[in-house]
């Protein structure tokens, strides 16, 4: 009985990933599916390729025919790459990425990989980037859309773009808006804020830290036009992105700060993890490349405040 690539598929992630049930979620097979590969190539060898321990470990036979599973595994996303047509990829790609990715261009991109590779099913959702990372780790997604970089060694990234956030008030705090403030100007209003769950405000937390900022009180939200609607009532500042956000400050709803220095740029990437080897994930990551676009006027945005 000759081995099959998806014996040798199975392998290879059980192996890097320590259980059945692991590599179950990472193939989108049943454990037992995953279970009965690895014993049929286990047949091919004549020897025991794992020790079912809690992870598995290799066995003598497991570490050497794991070299050649990464090869092979390797060689297969190469030709799949370089010579399969593109309308047959097929595959399933659990994604996850932020709130801000789902307002700008995300559509897009669901739209692109319906178009051009009809057989490969894209499962997105949507959360904060802190539990995007944690989701990663324990394989329940397999990249995700994040600001960083802040994750181990464990995973490779892809730089996508960067987003320019400004402080945004209601006119009806009445702050000058000719005039040119400082960060410590904002420190006695309240800040409305994503939650800690969010990567962009774990970051930002940290420059007010380095800059030795403390704000009076915080309105955590989880939702940034919720955000946007509590800044127009005027029950704190925030910083929005500002281009999604600029209809509303050409409508007087929000005001724009000039605040120096400005907020830093946060930095998007595609992250996964390391030596996952998947011709599908390569391709859908090109075409994040592709259609990466922050620079989107909201199309979503909270209805105007009425008192």
């Amino acid at each position: 009985m000759m081995y099959t690539l998806k014996q040798i598929e199975a392998f290879y992630w059980s192996c890097l990933l320590g259980s059945f049930s692991a590599s179950s979620k990472k193939l989108h097979a049943t454990q037992s599916a995953v279970a009965k590969r690895v014993a049929e190539l286990e047949s091919f060898v004549g020897r025991p390729l794992l020790e079912r321990s809690t992870p598995f470990t290799l066995t003598p036979a497991g570490q050497q025919l794991f070299s050649f599973a990464q090869e092979m595994l390797e060689l297969n996303s190469r030709i799949i790459d370089r010579m399969a047509d593109p309308s047959g990829l097929e595959g399933i790609v659990q994604l996850g990425a932020t709130e801000l990715i789902g307002l700008t261009w995300l559509a897009t991109l669901i739209h692109e990989v319906r178009s051009r590779y009809p057989k490969l099913q894209l499962l997105p959702e949507l959360d904060g980037g802190i539990t995007l990372y944690e989701r990663l780790r324990r394989n329940e997604i397999d990249v995700a859309i994040l600001p960083g970089p802040f994750w181990s060694y464990e995973f490779d990234s892809i730089y996508l773009g960067a987003v320019q956030k400004a402080w945004m008030v209601s006119p009806s705090l009445g702050i000058d808006a000719g005039a040119t403030l400082s960060p410590n100007d904002l420190t006695h209003y309240p800040i409305i804020s994503q939650p800690a769950s969010s990567a962009a405000a774990h970051m930002y937390d940290a420059w007010y830290a380095k800059a030795g900022l403390a704000f009076e009180r915080v309105i955590t939200c989880n939702n940034l036009g919720m955000i946007a609607k509590l800044t127009m009532m005027g029950l704190g500042i925030s910083h929005l992105q500002q281009t999604y956000f600029q209809p509303l400050v050409e409508a007087g709803l929000l005001q724009q700060l000039d605040v120096q220095p400005p907020l830093p740029e946060v930095c998007y990437y595609a992250v996964f993890r390391k030596r996952s080897i998947n011709p599908v994930t390569t391709k859908l990551i090109e075409l994040m490349q592709e259609v990466c676009d922050f620079d989107v006027a909201g199309s979503f945005l909270p209805q105007v405040v009425t008192r």
